[in-house]
């Protein structure tokens, strides 16, 4: 899954996943991102920071609490350094990454790669 609401942000992640041969969920806000990770199977989710409704670590922090979805690999994207991001990623001992804004396509890839099964991030 791709959180973003940034709309240009958002398209350009899910068309370069996509490309690369994943399937993609997006959500554009914290509440959605949360109901689609407990409603569908989810392997990954790639999330920005300042998503509304509930932030990108408020998100994950949900996310680290609840059986279903703790163990859900999360690459939380900022642009510019989140202590609260990096102190999160520090916390959750490798299952929260953070990726800084800009980043390239292949850049987004290859993380993705690292944590999710070929063809399964949805």
């Amino acid at each position: 899954m791709v959180a973003d609401d940034d709309a240009e942000a958002l398209s350009r992640s899910a068309s370069a996943l996509k490309s690369a041969g994943f399937r993609v969920v997006s959500a554009t806000d914290g509440r959605t991102a949360l109901q689609e990770a407990l409603t569908r199977r989810v392997d990954l989710i790639i999330m920005d920071v300042s998503i509304p409704q509930l932030s990108g670590v408020e998100t994950c922090h949900c996310l680290k609490a609840m059986p279903k979805t703790q163990k859900i690999p999360v690459v939380l994207t900022a642009a510019k350094k989140d202590p609260a991001a990096k102190a999160l990623a520090e916390r959750t001992q490798g299952s929260v990454r953070v990726l800084r804004k800009p980043f390239t396509d292949e850049a987004l890839v290859s993380v993705v790669k690292q944590l999710a099964r070929p063809k399964s991030l949805i």
